[in-house]
């Protein structure tokens, strides 16, 4: 079981390019300060927000066709059970991203909203407002819920490409009220 953030297209064309590590490394520590800020999360609290950024072609997780990334909850291996870590896996579906053909400024206002967006879920399970094994027919309003929790998140951040990414998501995760 996993969570995924819709994507807006339903083919992909095969990209040439590969997503810049530069733009990831500065969407993901921005989404960080900022979430970290609009949640006033402590070093302790950072401890339990473990995670890995993955590219959808460099792991063995499935992501659905139309998935733009992927939220995966995963255990460490150890015969000693107080040793065990829970951490997460966020999966990006770098040829559906990249498929949207997206300039980079709008490119970088998508990651940051993805990063947000999955810190937020992240946030949600490890302090058990949310389950992430929550059962699928309440994922829909979980998904709300974290998608208007990121637009406050991001209203910290004045651009008009994160602006523009948000109307997006709110027609997706907002349909019956936009």
């Amino acid at each position: 079981m996993a969570w995924f953030i819709p994507s807006w297209r339903r083919g992909i064309k095969k990209p040439k390019d590969r997503l810049d590590k530069n733009i990831l490394g500065e969407a993901s520590s921005l989404a960080e300060a900022l979430v970290g800020d609009f949640f006033n999360l402590s070093d302790k609290d950072w401890r339990r927000l473990q995670y890995e950024v993955l590219l959808n072609e460099n792991h063995s997780l499935g992501l659905p066709q139309n998935a733009l990334a992927g939220l995966f909850l995963l255990e460490t291996s150890d015969c000693l059970p107080r040793r065990r870590r829970s951490f997460y896996k966020l999966v990006l579906a770098e040829e559906q991203i990249l498929s949207l053909e997206l300039a980079t400024s709008s490119l970088k206002a998508l990651l940051l909203y993805i990063f947000t967006h999955e810190l937020v879920h992240m946030i949600r399970f490890v302090k058990f407002i949310a389950s992430f094994w929550m059962p699928e027919e309440k994922r829909w309003e979980e998904e709300k819920k974290v998608h208007l929790l990121s637009k406050k998140v991001l209203a910290l951040y004045k651009n008009q490409e994160v602006e523009n990414i948000l109307k997006h998501f709110d027609k997706t995760y907002l349909k019956e009220e936009v």
